[in-house]
């Protein structure tokens, strides 16, 4: 087998002992970027492919690696260590051995065999039916959570606390295990109803609290943001503008990479027939994000219909920006929990002190209803009120 660089491998028998003497790897500091995450390598001396790898986290997982028809080397996890001993994992790599041996996959076996009743079964059915605007992210719930989670538990043998332990792994991300909750009841709910199982096993499991992101950028990080992309304009000028309009925009990150220029009405001043999460809308812009769009145009505009192509499709929007977003967020000193999206906080907030009107910025962020603007600016609104309240309180003084 060869081995990655930064992997460092060993070739002995695996076994319980073996792998409780792996050391665990240490991450890699990267200058204005997170660490990289390493990981050590044991490779079994007599199953050619069959290994365990430790990671930075101190997780230690076992795997299959094999070369599919293609050629192309796949791994395949065979699972975690220790909830798995060696002994155990060893029969499983050498059954995969096999598979391979008479021209088989592994990977397509393995998404092949579904149990009856099983809730990775009913899942492809109930994603068929999806016709709303959340099926593409339920879809991905599904895909990415929900089927590796329970894909071969038959339905009716899923209980409350299986979601529980699902959930808990993410409980440092509440909202994002709330969704989970939320995707699962539904799905269940359909279950029920079409007497695919009994009950719902969500009933009664409460969501965990969500901390309200209060994200507001002081003026001091402000001028960092305009240092860092003045600093970094020449080499990377479509980053620049990427999150400059964020900023002066309000949106949602998807609602601006994701944009063709045939979106943007030069007359209007807006971005035309813009997907988000409560449906399409059309989104206002300010002086200030014409203008970078403005400045933006000789770069795109003749080469792609996406504002922002990929570097390497440009007849697709790039999607991915973490990268410089972690650069600047490490400039600015930002922590590690603001994201990109916070700029749309951001953007709320100082929106809302100055203007008081609820109405016209819940129609800036493409809020369903005002009510939406209110139970996630609560608190800058009872600010508002307060200080509204206070400079107002001698013109209604009468004794």
């Amino acid at each position: 087998m060869t081995e990655d660089k930064k992997y460092k491998a060993t070739n002995t028998k695996i076994t319980n002992k073996a792998i409780d003497a792996m050391t665990v790897p240490k991450s890699t500091p990267r200058k204005g970027k997170k660490a990289r995450r390493n990981i050590n390598r044991l490779w079994d001396a007599k199953i050619t492919g069959f290994s365990v790898i430790c990671t930075t986290g101190g997780s230690k997982s076992f795997y299959y690696v094999y070369k599919n028809k293609a050629g192309k080397v796949q791994p395949y996890h065979i699972g975690k260590y220790p909830e798995l001993t060696a002994e155990k994992a060893r029969a499983i790599a050498k059954e995969k051995a096999a598979e391979v041996a008479q021209g088989k996959d592994p990977h397509r076996l393995k998404r092949t065999v579904i149990k009856e009743g099983s809730f990775a079964e009913y899942s492809v059915i109930y994603l068929k039916t999806l016709i709303n605007k959340s099926a593409k992210k339920e879809k991905y719930m599904h895909s990415k959570y929900l089927v590796p989670a329970f894909g071969s538990s038959l339905l009716n043998d899923i209980a409350p606390v299986d979601i529980e332990v699902l959930r808990g792994k993410y409980q440092e991300t509440p909202y994002q295990a709330n969704q989970m909750k939320v995707y699962l009841h539904k799905f269940f709910v359909w279950c029920v109803k079409n007497r695919f199982m009994n009950s719902n096993p969500c009933t009664g499991i409460k969501n965990y609290p969500e901390k309200a992101r209060n994200f507001v950028a002081t003026d001091i990080q402000l001028l960092k943001i305009r240092q860092f992309l003045e600093d970094n304009f020449e080499e990377k000028p479509r980053e620049c503008y990427f999150i400059a309009l964020l900023i002066a925009t309000g949106c949602r990150p998807s609602e601006i990479y994701l944009r063709k220029w045939i979106d943007l009405d030069w007359e209007t001043q807006q971005l035309q027939q813009v997907e988000t999460k409560t449906g399409t809308r059309s989104i206002d812009l300010s002086p200030t994000a014409m203008s970078l769009l403005e400045r933006l145009k000789p770069l795109t505009f003749d080469i792609s219909p996406y504002m922002f192509p990929s570097r390497y499709d440009l007849n697709k929007p790039r999607v991915t920006w973490r990268s410089f977003w972690y650069e600047l967020r490490d400039f600015v000193g930002f922590d590690d929990t603001v994201q990109m999206r916070d700029m749309r906080h951001h953007f709320a907030t100082i929106q809302l002190k100055k203007s008081k009107d609820i109405a016209t910025v819940s129609a800036l962020l493409g809020h369903s209803n005002v009510a939406t603007t209110s139970k996630h600016y609560a608190h800058v609104l009872q600010d508002t009120k307060q200080k509204l309240l206070k400079s107002t309180a001698k013109e209604f003084k009468v004794i």
